[in-house]
């Protein structure tokens, strides 16, 4: 896959100016609408139904390609809406297309819905009560996610109808991003041939649209082979898997020394075998390696393959890495992001009210972090706004321009992946952040079918920042998704 080479000083100082006045000179040819929009007002009189939407969401809770009731649920309110469904997309059963209206500018929503193992927490309580089991929660707020882009394209496609314009809403049900990279299946598999632009948003502490801090990332299992024996009868006819992977995870902490700045490596031991007097001739690790460019991640994943060989030359056993998923780093649109950053500009932040500010403080409270509460502002757009968390939307931002808001639905400080943001996702401050992503995401996409010189504006973008580096998918033709 090919990624830009790093800027100079000099070349991101531009860069930087330039991207500090697109969103300006993008509201310049459009000027941002004052006011209510017919959309938002459309989206607070059925305030509860997306709320209930968001909590049923929750309530199903399932992990990656699992998400069966989830998608079904958004798959049929969006058919009794009027849009043409297409259920199961390529090798993604848990995948989803549905489009109103006909022609162009087609404007895509993606919507998330995915769970994470073992995060589930009571809904509204300030502190770690868990159901037992270990079993799934919407520790990302990916009920929220899905929930608002669907009222956004509900919302969008009424307003389309009723101004009668012309062009295309079309909602992307996108399984399993928080484990198997669902959107870069999709994408191979061709879904978002015939999509203008796209627009996404994430739960988060803050509001702003998301610039330049994605990183790209590589998930791999690493395995290894030996041979079992009694560990105390006759150990020395055994070679332990686990000390081979022992040995390999010892060389990856080593190697954290002599990474770039922007890297990151994690791992969790998924197989060390099963009773101690039984030398393990199997051991599995995954582990994930993300940087600034996927350019990078694939450098480390070369230094990894060479570690996994020399743990298992010196315990006498077999090394295997497979990569699981590959994602890129997200590539900027700022004129894509300056006709989002106006509408939350307009629609302005979640109206938090004093019952939401003692809930994020007590939040704060009991895991340790200042006491700020809520968010009550929107952040001015600029490049390094955002998370370093990674994202399967960075493969669709290089072959669809890709606008990417945050809005707050936990305290700030607080991190996601935990099961503070679980309780977040079905209390009413998770809610209010929703429909405030719902509100901008609506009028934003009427804003793009209204004028497809926004459309064009934000293609051409694109089609400059690829400009000799073309989009290659990390999957091979018979790459099947890790199902969990």
């Amino acid at each position: 896959m090919s990624v830009a080479r790093p800027l100079g000083p000099l070349a991101a100082l531009a860069l930087a100016l330039a991207a500090a006045a697109l969103p300006a000179a993008a509201a310049a040819a459009s000027p941002p609408p004052a006011g209510e929009r017919p959309t938002d007002v459309y989206l607070e009189q059925t305030r509860g139904r997306w709320e209930e939407v968001a909590r049923r969401i929750w309530g199903f809770a399932e992990t990656a390609l699992q998400e069966k009731r989830s998608a079904a649920y958004l798959e049929d309110l969006l058919e009794r809406e009027g849009f043409q469904v297409t259920r199961g997309v390529g090798v993604l059963p848990t995948a989803f297309v549905a489009s109103a209206g006909s022609g162009a500018p087609v404007v895509a929503l993606l919507a998330e819905y995915d769970a994470l193992p073992g995060l589930a927490q009571d809904a509204g309580v300030a502190r770690k009560e868990a159901p037992a089991g270990g079993s799934p929660g919407h520790g990302c707020g990916h009920n929220l996610l899905g929930a608002a882009a669907v009222a956004a394209a509900v919302a969008a496609n009424r307003e389309r109808l009723a101004e009668k314009l012309p062009g295309t809403v079309r909602v992307f049900g996108t399984p399993a991003e928080e484990i198997s990279a669902g959107k870069a299946f999709m994408i191979r598999d061709g879904a978002f041939r015939g999509t203008d632009v796209a627009l996404a948003w994430h739960p988060e502490a803050e509001n702003m649209l998301h610039d330049r801090t994605r990183l790209a990332i590589t998930a791999s299992d690493v395995e290894f082979f030996g041979r079992s024996a009694h560990a105390s009868a006759s150990p020395w006819l055994g070679r332990s898997a686990l000390d081979a992977l022992a040995l390999f995870d010892h060389a990856m902490a080593l190697m954290r020394e002599h990474v770039k700045p922007t890297a990151r490596i994690h791992r969790v031991v998924k197989d060390g075998g099963k009773v101690a007097n039984v030398i393990p001739d199997y051991a599995r690790g995954q582990y994930w390696l993300r940087d600034a460019t996927v350019e990078s991640v694939n450098e480390m994943l070369e230094r990894m393959r060479k570690a996994a060989d020399g743990a298992a030359l010196a315990t006498e056993t077999r090394a295997r890495v497979t990569v699981l998923s590959t994602t890129r780093e997200p590539v900027p649109n700022d004129a894509l992001s300056g006709v989002v950053q106006r509408e939350l500009e307009r629609v302005g932040p979640p109206a938090f009210d004093e019952k939401d500010e003692q809930f994020a403080r007590a939040l704060q409270r009991e895991l340790g972090v200042p006491e700020l509460g809520l968010s009550t502002k929107v952040v001015p757009y600029g490049p390094g706004r955002g998370s370093t968390a990674s994202s399967d939307i960075g493969d669709v931002s290089a072959v669809v321009p890709l606008a990417e808001l945050f809005v707050a639905t936990r305290p700030l400080g607080t991190p996601a992946h935990q099961w503070s943001q679980t309780s977040c996702a079905a209390h009413p401050l998770g809610f209010k952040g929703m429909l405030v992503a719902a509100r901008v995401l609506a009028a934003s996409a009427v804003d793009l079918v209204r004028d497809p010189e926004l459309v064009r504006t934000a293609q051409g973008e694109l089609a400059r920042n690829m400009e000799g580096k073309p989009y290659r998918s990390p999957l091979t033709a018979d790459a099947k998704p890790v199902v969990y």
